[in-house]
């Protein structure tokens, strides 16, 4: 056996060297230990913030269409019978209105947590692309309003979708065309591939090229507070493109030549299989939004 009394003088500075290095570990796992605290920290005061921001943007919202709805219903209380009738129906066509625009914000609101979950249930019909459009277009861009919309769809091109989401996506491609767009909104439909497009068009200035990703994502009006200019949270482009995605199609930007922006929206086609004998056999997909074409544009 070795003689190892030789190395006893130099038990104290291995002792010391230990202890340094445990000091030294143990000083690393705090420091990480702090880090991890203080990144915790940070996230929860930047979730407070934005929750306290949200809070006051919806209150924001909902406050005017309130008041309005209010106003004008304590108006038609207090003075039906003095007010000639082409006065009633516009207060009555105000507060539909508002009532309308009250609904669509608290359902977009709604509809984010059931996507994240994973639970929102889609319910497919048969129904008419082109008709729907034309009847949100009239909504979004009513006769006599300072800017106006064409709508230049095919006839006969059905939709096996849940009619609600593919209107709801609709309507938030037309709203953000009429909050930031210019005065003309086309929409247009077409086939590219195994996709039917709808594109919805503007003559405005279009999107910067530093916030063509940013306005897809939530709540991208938040930092501007009251004093924001147009209306809404932030939630229309980011709920038309996930709600798309969920039925199998997508909604993404494009720039328009020479000015405004392009909005896509796309559906899958109803695929079809051809059998032994020749003939064509739809095939549907559960669960997707399919589009089906009129024999005039079959492939």
């Amino acid at each position: 056996m070795p003689d190892l009394t030789q190395y006893w003088e130099y038990l104290p500075y291995l002792v010391s060297l230990v202890g340094a290095l445990a000091l030294l570990w143990s000083w690393r796992i705090t420091s990480k230990g702090r880090e991890r605290e203080r990144e915790v920290r940070r996230l929860s005061e930047e979730a407070h913030t934005l929750k306290n921001d949200f809070v006051a943007m919806v209150s924001h919202e909902l406050r005017t269409p309130l008041t309005s709805i209010a106003g004008f219903a304590d108006t038609l209380l207090e003075s039906w019978s003095d007010l000639p009738d082409e006065e009633v129906n516009e207060f009555l066509t105000i507060i539909n209105r508002q009532a309308i625009y009250l609904g669509d914000l608290v359902e977009d609101v709604l509809v984010i947590p059931r996507l994240e979950a994973d639970r929102l249930r889609l319910d497919p019909d048969l129904f008419d692309l082109g008709d729907l459009i034309e009847d949100v277009a009239l909504m979004v861009f009513p006769n006599g309003g300072r800017k106006t919309s064409l709508v230049s769809l095919p006839d006969g091109v059905r939709v096996y979708a849940d009619r609600r989401r593919v209107q709801q996506i609709i309507r938030n491609l037309m709203e953000n065309a009429r909050k930031y767009g210019g005065d003309q909104i086309m929409v247009e439909g077409s086939v590219m591939g195994d996709q039917y497009l709808v594109i919805i068009s503007d003559n405005g200035p279009g999107v910067p090229d530093q916030e063509t990703l940013k306005v897809f994502e939530n709540f991208e009006q938040v930092s501007k507070g009251d004093a924001r200019e147009s209306s809404g949270i932030g939630l229309g482009l980011p709920i038309a493109r996930r709600l798309a995605r969920h039925m199998g199609g997508d909604v993404w930007y494009e720039r328009r030549f020479p000015t405004g922006a392009r909005f896509c929206y796309s559906l899958p086609l109803r695929r079809r299989i051809i059998l032994e004998d020749g003939t064509v056999q739809p095939v549907d997909v559960e669960g997707q939004g399919l589009v089906e074409l009129p024999e005039t544009l079959s492939a």
